[in-house]
Formats: structure tokens, C-alpha cells, sequence
């Protein structure tokens, strides 16, 4: 690639004035805090939602007050014939697609030895396959367009921290990151950036019950985080995701719940503190 050559995601200083993304699952938690940051960016976005429209309607709402323009659109993402549905309508509202935010999900709880085949399969299908589709069109549309986008996955700390009453979200989202990092490695030669966020415990209704856990591992000094993260703290760092310097890379947000630490606190005698007789 020349010096000469638009860099796009790649160029030194990334503005995102002008552009215009698809974020999955924005109608709510993080990915409406995505939307909004975007829009505050200066970028025109396609609110996607399964089935709270009225939430989607906010966030729309929301977007417009910023000065950018929005779109509303009805998908359920595990189904891929629903996919070409958003890169359409976002090229029809807004000319182009430059950015793609996979960040849609779900999660079911369950005892990994009584996790049914069912709910297995619908993780799979929504939090890996369904995102893996998705960028692998949106992707040749860029290329087919000569645009240098970029692709950010919202992941997890369940991608390395194992939890086994949600065994098949942290699979999939282990796969998820490699599937990140695929891509990554398949479109530098095309300009395309491709980043993943590693979101820690946000106060979502995703991962809101969790919180307790990890602030009681906290005070015993198993993990350090000094408060429960915010959507806004993920939309924080998508946009850095976009702006940095670096493909195929996590962008760490996890409120240093991955900060390895073994803080014996309770153990306030230590025969290596006694003076020697």
C-alpha cells in the first residue's frame, strides 16, 4: 500500500465524521452505548434490534439529537437470511457502509452437566456464527466498494476465564475472538481494521446479576475491580478499537479483572514477618 493510498482506519489521525456503521444488538446495554458514542463521533447509524422496537426508537431518537442520521432495523442476526437486510437498508440511508460493530448476543445459564443441546446450539448460533457471517459480507461489500473499513467484535473476559454454568458462552466467545483474528489477518491487504473489546462485569442486563460475585472476589483480592464498568466504558473503547494503531487486537476494558493478583488479606501473620530469636 502506497503512502499516497487512502489508509483509512490505518491513517494516523482516524476521524469518523462522515462515516456510517451497522451495530448489532444497539437497541439497548452496550450496544446502545455504542450507537450513541458513534453518533456523537459524527458517524450516521443503523440501530439494530430483535424485538424491543420501542428501545430502538429511543436510541434513534437519541442519534438525532446528535445531528447524525439514523436508520431502524428489525433482525434477528442468528438468521442469516436477515443479514443482507441491514448492509441494504444502511447503504440505502446512508450511501455507505464504512464501520460494522458486531456486538448482538445472548446468554443462558446452566450447570454445564445439564446444559441441553438446545439452548447449546442457539449461543453458537447467535454469539459465533451469526457475527462470522455477517462480517464475511459486510467485508466483501467493502472490498467490492473499495472501502477501508472496520470491523470491531465486542468480546468478553469469558473468552479466557472459564465459567462452568455458561459453558457455551464462554465457548463461543472464545471463538469468537479467534474469529476476530481471522478476519484481522485475511483483510489487512485489504485496509480493512479489524479489533475486538474485551468487556469485563458491565452493569447491563446481560451480566447485571454477576456483579455481586465479582465485587466479593474483589474484596477477598482474588481480582482487582475498583467498581462494576459502564456501557459507556465499552463504547469508549470501541472507539479506540477503531482508532488505534493495530489490527487483530484486543482492546482492553475489563475494570482489571484479568490483572492476575493473589492478595492473601486475611492473613495478617506471616512467620516471614516475626523477628528471628
Amino acid at each position: 500500500m502506497s503512502l499516497e493510498q487512502d489508509l483509512g482506519f490505518f491513517a494516523t489521525d482516524v476521524s469518523l465524521e462522515g462515516k456510517s456503521a451497522i451495530v448489532t444488538g444497539s437497541s439497548r446495554g452496550i450496544g446502545r452505548a455504542i450507537a450513541i458514542e458513534l453518533a456523537r463521533q459524527g458517524t450516521d447509524v443503523l440501530v439494530n434490534y430483535n424485538s424491543n422496537r420501542e428501545a430502538a426508537e429511543e436510541v434513534k431518537d437519541e442519534i438525532e439529537r446528535l445531528g447524525r442520521k439514523a436508520v431502524i432495523v428489525q433482525a434477528d442476526v442468528s438468521d442469516l437470511a436477515q443479514h443482507q437486510k441491514l448492509l441494504d437498508t444502511a447503504v440505502d440511508a446512508f450511501g455507505r457502509v464504512d464501520i460494522l460493530v458486531n456486538n448482538a448476543g445472548i446468554t443462558r445459564i446452566a450447570d454445564i452437566l445439564e446444559e441441553s443441546e438446545e439452548d447449546f446450539d442457539i449461543l453458537i448460533k447467535t454469539n459465533l456464527k451469526a457475527p462470522h457471517f455477517l462480517t464475511q459480507r459486510v467485508a466483501n461489500y467493502m472490498i467490492a466498494e473499495g472501502i477501508r473499513g472496520c470491523i470491531v467484535y465486542t468480546l468478553s473476559i469469558s473468552d479466557s476465564l472459564a465459567s462452568d454454568n455458561r459453558a457455551a458462552y464462554c465457548i463461543s466467545k472464545a471463538g469468537l475472538e479467534m474469529d476476530m483474528k481471522v478476519y484481522a489477518g485475511r483483510l489487512a491487504e485489504e485496509g480493512i481494521k479489524v479489533n475486538g473489546i474485551e468487556a469485563g462485569v458491565i452493569d447491563t442486563d446481560l451480566s447485571r446479576i454477576r456483579i455481586p460475585d465479582y465485587e466479593e472476589a474483589s474484596k477477598k483480592g482474588y481480582v482487582f475491580m475498583v467498581r462494576p464498568g459502564k456501557p459507556e466504558d465499552i463504547a469508549y473503547a470501541a472507539i479506540a478499537a477503531m482508532k488505534i494503531y493495530d489490527t487483530g487486537r484486543l482492546i482492553p476494558a475489563a475494570g482489571g479483572t484479568m490483572t492476575h493478583l493473589l492478595n492473601l488479606r486475611m492473613m495478617t501473620e506471616l512467620d516471614s514477618n516475626r523477628s528471628q530469636e
